[in-house]
């Protein structure tokens, strides 16, 4: 399902006008929430990394880059090559040893992605705005613009079950009750959000396919992925 939603979009959008600008909205500092190269690579959710980092990247209107990954820096050009597609035309990045394993995976996994064609959305959500990134390789990144606040970093011991679901997507975390549930299609689109103290949701009426469910309650907030079947 994955793969062939990536495919459909990047198609989709490489038949659109090929002269029109990128989206004005792209033009600012980007925080990454997650990301995953390949279907075949890990998937890093950034809260969850341990000790914490924050991500970024700041484009700016002549498509100019520049960001930061774990212990190192990046920069580069894009170009606009059709509709919300984008190709990177130019990459530089510091090689330093971040010492920390989990840092020097992320960091591959980051920087590899960030180069090549890939599309992009920019949704909005309650906070501000999210861009979300795809490529064939069935690789995907969540972007918000503004950072992880500290309390996102406290909330990593959720488990939802079933997943695979067909109706019922349970939520157990020991003395942690949910305020918000939000879910997300895979392209970083709003498709469910339930305000209220409850430790499951009815994904009934969701089509088949991949979503991130976000969990909020006053400890933190928490991002998972699951597979409606």
């Amino acid at each position: 399902m994955k793969k062939t939603l990536l495919i459909v979009l990047t198609c989709f959008f490489s038949l659109q006008s090929f002269g029109q600008d990128p989206d004005p909205e792209l033009f600012r500092t980007w925080y990454l929430h997650i990301i995953q190269a390949t279907d075949l690579d890990t998937e890093y959710v950034v809260s969850e990394i341990d000790p914490s980092i924050q991500p970024f990247i700041t484009i700016s209107e002549n498509l100019d880059f520049n960001g930061e990954g774990a212990c190192n820096t990046f920069n580069g050009n894009y170009d606009h090559t059709g509709t919300n597609l984008m190709n990177t035309i130019n990459f530089n990045s510091t090689d330093n040893d971040c010492e920390i394993q989990v840092h020097n995976s992320f960091e591959s996994s980051y920087f590899g992605f960030m180069q090549g064609e890939f599309w992009y959305y920019i949704d909005q959500d309650s906070d501000g705005l999210t861009l979300s990134l795809g490529n064939l390789l069935m690789g995907y990144a969540t972007f918000k613009n503004y950072p992880l606040s500290t309390s996102d970093f406290t909330l990593n011991n959720i488990i939802i079950y079933p997943n695979p679901v067909s109706d019922i997507l349970y939520i157990s975390s020991e003395n942690t009750v949910s305020e918000t549930i939000t879910i997300y299609s895979l392209n970083g689109k709003k498709v469910v959000e339930d305000i209220t103290e409850t430790n499951s949701i009815d994904v009934s009426t969701l089509s088949k396919g991949m979503y991130f469910i976000e969990i909020s309650s006053e400890s933190g907030k928490s991002i998972k992925k699951f597979i409606k079947k």
